[in-house]
């Protein structure tokens, strides 16, 4: 029942309980205290000096019958003044603590016995004049006679009067007294009833507090240590509303949660192993594929140099071929001028016109191989652009860790395109050149055949020189257009050379990361299996 209220309002009712039975009991014995302090004030300020009063009433009137007595037995011998004045001031006495002594006796017994002495106290003057009177006159046989038939009565009655007002005064002090001894046992008895009382509460309270407290906290305890241990499977609930039932809820929330946690978690640790394991074997396939491209790539870069080399010896070839043009054409024109010298000048050309047909025919051998390198070159490129898009696909199905592997494949693609585009380039080149050699090699041997005619036809000397001249003017320029590819050519092949060194290299980091992603793969799956063991430390 206790568990429906709050810590707070328990403990302070508990307390508030507590403190109004203090409250009780401090307001009993207070009560029973205040009883026994009137008592004792009433004893103190009232019937104690009332006794005292009484007291001194009793022993004036004492005085008042010694000397009286005196007086009588020391007769006309006595001092009368003396035993007069001792009579008068007694009797004063008497008079005022009578005065003083009314004001203590307000109770209707405590009146009617004090006006007992007041009475008898009246009749006792008025006997006690007439005897003074006698003695006072000398009457002493008269006197002592009055004493005994009248006085001795009215002393003897006031006398008793003042025993039962001392006797009541007794009577009240006892009375008042035992008020007081009562009261205070029955303080004390009460003081300690409601102590006994106040701690049997308190105990009570106390217990059935410490009871609703320790228990629920031991029960969160229990859970606590459960959820520390590792078990998840077993359910608590508590619907108390107070703090320790929110306190187990709330453990019980947090071990629904940090069970679903630890599913979920178990559940990631295995496909986390899953993939660590494709992972791995994605990675080992790219290195062997980066490795391939590497031999691949080195193979197309020798080719290259090859063909470089190639392409520069053709350009000399042609430069040679327009110097030597360019003689032609000036020892022609040096024919036309000197027609005397025209066998020997064109002996000379023949000549040369022989050493060009062979250096053309070399020429046009030398196309034909840099054809060939270029079906290698090509089919390089193809086979490079097909591996750089099968590490794309590889790329992308490792998803995020083979982003940047996807970029290196991109990269390899586009200088493969490049390759693909500039040989495209080289082999329109080359069959425009092998044209114009074929056209070189008809040329060549129109003027062979011309120079031999001419040496027959000294007379036509003229007119061949001037075709001769042109058609020098024309291999001159086809070997300049010859020169010029040849570089080009050369250009762009050293540009595919730098950029298959650039792919090797590359491709050489593209495997470092490889082994890199192979080794990360691994720590991975032994990540996964010691999460997967930590895991299972839990029952859910």
């Amino acid at each position: 029942m206790l568990r429906q209220f709050k810590i707070g309002k328990r403990l302070s009712v508990g307390f508030g309980i507590l403190v109004l039975i203090s409250i009780i009991v401090g307001v009993s014995a207070y009560l029973r205290l205040t009883d026994i302090q009137g008592n004792l004030n009433n004893i103190s300020e009232r019937r104690l000096p009332a006794a005292l009063l009484v007291g001194e009433m009793n022993r004036e009137f004492l005085l008042v019958r010694i000397e009286t007595i005196n007086w009588l037995a020391d007769g006309e011998g006595g001092n009368a003044a003396g035993y007069q004045s001792a009579i008068e001031k007694a009797k004063k006495a008497f008079d005022e603590a009578s005065t003083q002594a009314e004001n203590f006796h307000k109770t209707p017994a405590g009146r009617a016995t004090f006006e007992k002495v007041l009475d008898a106290k009246t009749q006792y003057d008025s006997l006690h004049q007439q005897l003074l009177a006698l003695l006072a006159s000398g009457k002493l046989a008269e006197a002592k006679a009055f004493r005994d038939e009248r006085f001795a009565q009215a002393s003897n009655g006031l006398t008793e009067a003042l025993q039962a007002l001392a006797q009541y005064q007794r009577d009240t002090g006892k009375k008042q007294a035992q008020q007081a001894a009562d009261s205070m046992a029955a303080a004390e008895v009460s003081i300690l009833v409601s102590i006994l009382v106040a701690g049997i509460l308190g105990t009570g309270f106390a217990v059935l507090i410490t009871r609703s407290l320790v228990g629920p906290m031991n029960h969160a305890v229990y859970v606590s240590e459960t959820i520390a241990h590792g078990n998840l499977r077993e359910r608590f609930n508590d619907e108390s509303p107070d703090e320790a039932g929110a306190l187990i809820r709330a453990m019980a929330a947090m071990q629904l949660q940090l069970r679903d946690t630890i599913a979920d978690i178990s559940r990631s640790a295995n496909q986390l192993g899953v993939t660590s394991e494709e992972l791995h074997a994605v990675t080992d396939q790219s290195a062997r594929i980066m490795q391939q491209q590497s031999a691949e790539v080195d193979m197309a870069a020798t080719a290259v140099t090859e063909l470089t080399t190639a392409i520069e010896e053709v350009a000399r070839s042609a430069a040679a071929t327009s110097n030597n043009s360019s003689d032609a054409d000036a020892t022609a024109r040096d024919g036309q001028q000197q027609v005397q010298q025209t066998i020997g000048a064109i002996q000379s050309l023949e000549q040369e016109l022989q050493a060009s047909r062979v250096g053309v025919e070399q020429l046009s051998n030398r196309v034909n191989e840099i054809g060939s390198v270029l079906d290698v070159i090509r089919g390089i490129a193809e086979q490079t652009n097909l591996l750089a898009l099968n590490a794309a696909i590889e790329a992308a199905r490792a998803g995020e860790s083979g982003r940047g592997f996807a970029v290196v494949a991109d990269e390899v693609r586009a200088l493969a395109h490049r390759t693909q585009e500039s040989t495209k380039v080289i082999e329109q080149t080359i069959r425009t050149v092998q044209a114009e050699t074929a056209q070189t090699v008809v040329s060549m041997g129109q003027s062979s055949e011309r120079a031999t005619a001419t040496l027959l036809l000294a007379r036509k000397a003229g007119d061949a020189l001037a075709e001769i001249t042109t058609a020098i003017s024309q291999i001159s320029d086809q070997n300049l257009t010859i020169a010029s590819a040849a570089e080009e050519q050369a250009t762009v092949a050293r540009e595919v050379d730098r950029n298959l060194v650039n792919i090797r290299d590359l491709s050489a980091q593209t495997a470092t990361g490889a082994d890199e992603t192979r080794v990360s793969s691994e720590s991975l799956a032994e990540l996964a299996e010691h999460l997967n063991l930590r895991v299972n430390q839990f029952k859910v």
